[in-house]
């Protein structure tokens, strides 16, 4: 197949967007999140427990999130000591409780995911479908992309 170097030139230009989009987005998340007393990194937590609808033990968070277990662990600990996130019994293994939303942080999740989700809808106003359906497709391939590469 030829390689067509315009096409590469865009691909690489949204890559390089990448860093800074994702530093508006997190600034904009935490700006955010902290209305409702929720760090970036607990709400990334909530809302792995939101999505995953039964309770997640920390390696499961771990895995999920793709993050430093040590960092998931002392951000579980500040979910707790919120009232975010509440502990349950693990059958399977004594050492590894699970973990669920308690009340107050599937409140507040459920209060910042709305939040964002009104955003989103206005930027949706400027994109049709396809284009949406299509930015996904990208950003999965290149997050199996340069996921792979990182590992090797």
């Amino acid at each position: 197949m030829q390689r067509d170097p315009e096409l590469a030139d865009l691909l690489y230009e949204g890559i390089q967007i990448t860093r800074p989009l994702l530093r508006h987005i997190t600034n904009a998340v935490d700006v955010a999140s902290q209305k409702h007393g929720v760090s970036v990194g607990e709400r990334a937590i909530l809302e792995a427990l939101l999505n995953s609808r039964v309770p997640m033990t920390a390696p499961a968070l771990t895995e999920r999130l793709d993050l430093k277990r040590q960092f998931v662990a002392r951000v579980l600990t500040a979910c707790k000591a919120a009232g975010f996130v509440e502990m349950q019994d693990n059958p399977a293994h004594m050492r590894s409780h699970y973990y669920v939303l308690s009340s107050k942080g599937r409140d507040a999740i459920t209060a910042i995911r709305e939040a964002e989700l009104s955003i989103l809808e206005e930027l949706l106003q400027n994109l049709s479908a396809d284009e949406v359906r299509a930015h996904l497709k990208v950003q999965r391939a290149l997050l199996g992309c340069f996921s792979s590469l990182a590992q090797s």
